[in-house]
């Protein structure tokens, strides 16, 4: 048992969160910043003079966007090499050089400088891309501080989380009544990580907390991929209902950056009371080696699924204003809904948060997967009706569609895949549809070329590819029998066969 105070741990949790509202995901804060980096005319030298459409020429959004578009991907596809880095140095070496990447980004960004050698704004924001999920899966092991409820302090910091977009929208509400300069913003933003620095050299936590550290202790849990560290020869206990109440809590956790939880039994957060329903995608390939898992049908599809998904969420962030112009015809209406959409996003996090719990916990995977199917169907219709209440409803169903798509995914891999080999096949899994994020830059540049900025055809593939991946993956959940590990041949046979 560790000796730590009450009010100590209080403060920890108090800081985790607040250094996860301030730095975790503010790239994702783009759609809010972006109209800040053109009123400021950051990459106006790439616009002609002819250029009608200054002073948001072409150009100049494209080169945006993938900043963007680079950054995203770099956020997903770290999150394996942090993960293992976590597990190797603990959560304070790791928060430290979080904050370190954290401070570069924040100085580069506020350099302001580009040249034929370097760009600082590229360089900056994907310091910010690294720097944000190190500090974030470092706060993770801080839901053993207070055992009974783990499920709330993990609630917390994911909301935060979920919230950490608004920084640049603070930014811009203050430049549009201040004129705050870039440099001003980004370099006065240093704070944060050197807050951070002093927080972690000083009452945080010197080494990672783990279940058992503290008397309140929940319930000891085994089943697939979840053995007990207490009673490791322990039989099955109540599999479906011990895990599902687990799953939200955790996959909802790791959100985006989910690859990075320690998939240490001893570092595992300690779990509520089990919920109590069948799950056909329970277990169903936790006793398979990792071989098996990752050349099964269950990751393939999941694979298939992030892909989309996340390519749709991340363009829809990137290009919201150009779209709805492009929709609505209307300068005006279109900045407004897109300042909607700015404010909504963070929101929409934490207001998802208890729905989404629920959504899971009481109706289980396949159930979701079909809300997560008529969801991204609803959406994407109505994102290309050239009527602003269609684009209104779009965009409340988007800032809901979004955290549910990103813990549907890891809740899936959780149950399907169980704990033993999650580090890997989640880590794997993120950084593949990271990877794939790629694609948004020649699609971006189709959508401005060929397509003289018609978003209405990549919009429409997005629509078919989500229904495909969605309904393939509702399908794999009910298509095996509850209980039944899938693949376990070792006779070679097609991943796909029955």
């Amino acid at each position: 048992m560790l000796e730590v105070s009450t009010r100590l741990r209080i403060i920890q949790v108090a800081c985790s969160i607040f250094f996860c509202l301030t730095s975790a995901g503010v790239i994702f804060g783009y759609a809010a910043l972006k109209p800040v980096l053109i009123k400021k005319g950051v990459y106006s030298d790439f616009c002609a003079d002819d250029d009608e459409g200054w002073p948001e020429c072409t150009a100049q959004d494209l080169r945006l966007n993938y900043m963007f578009t680079l950054s995203a991907v770099v956020t997903n596809t770290f999150a394996l090499p942090i993960g293992i880095l976590l597990d190797n140095v603990g959560p304070r070496n790791t928060s430290l050089l979080g904050a370190i990447f954290f401070a570069l980004g924040n100085f580069l960004f506020g350099l302001e400088m580009v040249t034929s050698h370097i760009d600082t704004y590229f360089l900056g924001y994907v310091f910010l891309a690294i720097g944000g999920p190190m500090i974030f899966l470092s706060q993770f092991h801080l839901s053993n501080v207070f055992p009974k409820n783990s499920g709330l302090v993990l609630s917390l910091i994911v909301g935060a989380f979920d919230c950490s977009s608004f920084p640049y929208l603070i930014y811009r509400a203050l430049d549009d009544k201040l004129n705050i300069s870039i440099r001003a913003w980004f370099w006065g933003y240093l704070i944060i990580p050197a807050l951070l620095v002093t927080q972690q050299l000083t009452i945080a936590p010197r080494v990672s907390y783990k279940q058992g550290d503290f008397e309140e202790l929940a319930p000891t849990l085994s089943g697939p991929g979840l053995q007990s560290p207490r009673n490791p020869d322990s039989d099955y206990l109540d599999e479906e209902g011990a895990l599902a109440g687990a799953m939200r809590r955790r996959s909802s956790a790791r959100n985006s950056f989910g690859a990075g939880f320690s998939t240490k039994t001893s570092d595992r957060p300690v779990l509520d009371a089990p919920a109590h329903f069948d799950d056909p995608l329970m277990g169903a390939m936790a006793d398979a080696p990792l071989r098996k898992q990752l050349t099964s049908s269950y990751f393939l599809l999941i694979v298939f699924f992030l892909c989309t998904y996340m390519g749709r969420i991340n363009y829809e962030i990137q290009t919201v204003t150009s779209q709805l112009l492009y929709y609505l015809e209307d300068r005006d209406m279109a900045n407004t809904i897109a300042t909607a959409f700015t404010i909504l996003l963070p929101v929409g996090g934490v207001v998802g948060i208890p729905i989404i719990g629920a959504l899971l916990d009481r109706q289980g995977s396949g159930p979701t997967s079909i809300v997560v199917f008529f969801m991204g169907l609803g959406y994407g219709l109505l994102g290309i009706m050239p009527f602003a209440p269609a684009q209104l409803f779009a965009i409340g169903i988007f800032v809901i569609l979004r955290p549910l798509m990103y813990t549907f995914m890891g809740d899936y891999t959780g149950r399907a895949f169980g704990f033993e080999t999650f580090g890997t096949v989640y880590g794997l899994l993120n950084c593949i549809a990271g990877l794939s994020g790629l694609i948004l830059r020649p699609v971006d540049l189709l959508v401005k070329g060929a397509l003289a900025g018609n978003y209405t055809i990549p919009n429409i593939v997005g629509i078919v590819l989500g229904c495909i991946s969605t309904a393939l993956i509702t399908w794999r959940i009910y298509k095996k029998p509850r209980g039944e590990i899938a693949l376990l041949e070792d006779d070679g046979d097609d991943v796909f066969e029955d």
